[in-house]
């Protein structure tokens, strides 16, 4: 089987590529992965083994031809970058439809496309989101109606919206809170939480998000279902910093303007336990040290 990452470059492409590695994905019959990207070549520079990984340099929204694999996953705009211009939003609509123009030209293809538990909050309360957040549910909602509508042409797609995640490959100089603490932790720095709500999240470790999504990708069907992928398991995020806090001996400093206000994000994920037997293998504090001995391999 070839699995074609039409993106692959950012945390999810890496997490699959490093698990393939690995022979995680030797359940799913994958013996090639093709990485179609503006910019494959970052992946040279990365200590990550490359066997049996083809790279093509190629812009999504001018590309004429796919290569011709047995399944694929749409990663393009999983960059969380803010989209607020308009030129951008333009930029990422033009790329899923041309996707779903030329997907359409391969035989027998199973297709995932990766949105965002986001669009929850857009869908339930519009009102009151960043521009920010509005923009980006926005585009995830269009290109899932999209891959909604290769179904109804007797195309097999599915839908995972991701929620957060923790593993060796989640940047840790970006807006990810769980990343920013190790990145004071390996800075020899403080750990800081700001803020001015009760943070509660989940968080899946990157080989269950990988099982997962390959799951979801291997169970496409015209219905075109749509899964949540994630944690189940609650945590106030003042818990995970002195949880990594503990691991490095480093101090918390916790600066709250408002403990009156939460944000939660965490999905419900029994749809995806009922239908595909899917589980969660790791805890968070498994899956912070496994993420821990990654990053330490990789220094050294």
């Amino acid at each position: 089987m070839k699995l074609l990452l039409v993106g692959g470059t950012g945390f999810i492409g890496k997490s699959i590529i490093d698990a393939f590695n690995r022979g995680h994905l030797k359940k799913f019959q994958i013996k090639k992965i093709i990485i179609l990207s503006r910019n494959p070549n970052i992946l040279k520079k990365l200590p990550i083994n490359l066997k049996n990984i083809s790279l093509i340099k190629s812009n999504i929204s001018k590309t004429k031809k796919l290569p011709k694999c047995n399944y694929a996953i749409y990663l393009a705009e999983n960059s969380t970058n803010a989209i607020l211009r308009h030129r951008d939003q333009l930029k990422h609509k033009n790329n899923i439809n041309n996707f779903c123009s030329i997907v359409k030209k391969i035989k027998n293809i199973k297709i995932l496309y990766c949105s965002s538990g986001s669009v929850y909050d857009y869908l339930k309360i519009k009102k009151g989101l960043s521009i920010y957040k509005k923009n980006y549910s926005k585009l995830k909602l269009y290109s899932e109606n999209k891959i909604i509508s290769l179904s109804k042409q007797k195309i097999k797609t599915s839908i995972a919206r991701s929620f957060t995640f923790v593993g060796p490959w989640l940047p840790r100089n970006a807006h990810y809170a769980i990343g920013n603490f190790l990145q004071s932790a390996y800075k020899k720095k403080n750990i800081t939480v700001k803020s001015n709500k009760n943070i509660i999240r989940s968080y899946m470790y990157a080989d269950d998000m990988v099982s997962w999504l390959l799951t979801i990708l291997k169970n496409s069907n015209h219905d075109c279902p749509i899964y949540n992928v994630g944690s189940d398991k609650k945590i106030n995020i003042i818990n995970v910093a002195k949880m990594i806090g503990r691991i490095f001996n480093k101090p918390v400093k916790i600066t709250f303007s408002n403990r009156e206000k939460t944000d939660s994000y965490v999905p419900n994920i029994n749809r995806s336990k009922k239908d595909l037997k899917l589980k969660i293998n790791y805890s968070l504090l498994e899956s912070i040290n496994l993420t821990i001995n990654h990053i330490n391999e990789k220094i050294n």
